[in-house]
């Protein structure tokens, strides 16, 4: 397990930082710039012990057409378009390898001999992490206040970490308000009231942040736990908690009472048609990793499947959206949602978290670049997919056993 745990740790030890702060090297006198770069190889040490791994044991790819599986085909033919047709390729294939990184970590705990109490203490610890994050951001969003000129602002990470905008910060305080309100709901432990002190203040960030792809995956995680939960008397008090942060971000304040502005792109169309451009001057390869930003003036593609697209191609765009499909086929072929109940429970609330959190992932795809690069998405999604891929081959339907 330990081992499994460390190359998690690596990977995440490469967030907010990357090759611009290794290019040119810092000084060694200044402390802080030398850890930022140094940390940004940390991704690319776990991938490379991965497949160091690999080779001397052999291992099989067990991932197949899986969701990992269709994730790691594209990312190889991203890092393969990366070399050839990137308009930088240190950079494209930095960032490709960063991607492959935490799947190959993935593949590395699957082949343990016990894999699924690994992923579970995963998952705990990118819920930690998630609400560090959330928590470290509370004194920015003090200082921003509560009301209808929030949404704008950039959210300073403290020590140098760079800066979040407010879709970000709202995904944090979605992830958040996921963890918390499953702990409450389906944890007998008395730790559990933990969570409490944490809701106001993910909401309030929720709120202040006004992003409608927060907002949408919030109204999605609230269905989606109530076809995996059924009705629940708490539901009476939740249920209107959720409705009234929805109408107040989003409609009175992010759409001025005008509902129908809630569907303008903001910008993305424009971005979306360069994005459709590019992808149709290199269809079959793609133009590597990092393309958006390299071609199209740092511009950010806001869509998992264009961004997949315009780095890998068709190809790999077909490969990341089928991942996509695959899981909640497989979720939905095998009774995955409705098994959830009758799990042990150590395994309920982890279960309706990760559905949850895949849950808001998906519906924020369309939106933003959801697990098609390396960031927070793609290290909140692979574990949460991995560990249900892995409870289901090991607890099969009773028809299919």
């Amino acid at each position: 397990m330990i081992l499994g745990l460390v190359l998690w740790g690596l990977v995440w030890g490469g967030m907010f930082t990357g090759p611009y702060n290794f290019s040119p090297w810092p000084s060694w006198h200044d402390r802080l710039a030398l850890l930022q770069a140094v940390r940004a190889f940390l991704p690319l040490v776990a991938a490379y012990f991965c497949i160091l791994w690999a080779l001397a044991t052999r291992a099989r790819f067990r991932f197949g057409l899986t969701t990992l599986g269709c994730f790691t085909f594209y990312g190889a033919f991203g890092l393969i378009a990366s070399m050839f047709y990137s308009p930088e390729p240190s950079t494209a294939l930095y960032w490709g390898s960063a991607y492959l990184a935490p799947l190959l970590a993935t593949w590395f705990v699957i082949e343990r001999p016990e894999p699924l109490p690994v992923l579970r203490t995963i998952l705990r610890l990118n819920g930690a992490v998630i609400t560090g994050l959330l928590l470290v951001l509370l004194p920015e969003a003090y200082r921003f206040g509560f009301g209808r000129a929030t949404r704008y602002e950039v959210y300073l990470m403290p020590f140098g970490l760079g800066e979040v905008r407010a879709n970000g910060v709202g995904r944090y305080a979605v992830v958040v308000l996921i963890l918390a309100g499953v702990g409450l709901a389906l944890s007998a432990s008395r730790k559990r009231w933990l969570w409490l002190p944490i809701i106001l203040p993910a909401a309030f960030i929720l709120m202040q942040t006004q992003s409608r792809s927060s907002l949408l995956g919030l109204a999605v995680a609230s269905m989606l736990y109530v076809y995996v939960r059924g009705i629940d008397l708490r539901l009476l008090v939740a249920g209107p908690a959720v409705a009234y942060v929805i109408w107040v971000s989003g409609v009175t304040w992010r759409a001025k009472g005008a509902l129908g502005s809630l569907v303008f792109l903001t910008g993305r169309e424009a971005t979306w048609q360069k994005g459709l451009a590019k992808i149709g001057e290199s269809p079959f390869f793609g133009w590597g990793f990092q393309a958006d930003r390299l071609l199209l003036d740092s511009q950010h593609m806001h869509n998992s499947y264009l961004h997949a697209g315009i780095q890998a191609g068709l190809p790999g765009g077909l490969l990341f959206a089928a991942g996509m499909v695959v899981l909640w086929a497989f979720l939905i072929r095998n009774g995955v949602l409705r098994r959830i109940a009758a799990a042990d429970p150590p395994d309920r609330a982890l279960l309706t978290q990760a559905v949850l959190i895949l849950g808001f992932l998906t519906a924020r795809s369309a939106f933003e670049s959801t697990a098609a690069f390396y960031g927070v998405d793609l290290l909140l999604f692979v574990p949460a997919a991995a560990y249900l891929y892995q409870w289901a081959g090991e607890h099969p339907a009773p028809e299919a056993a």
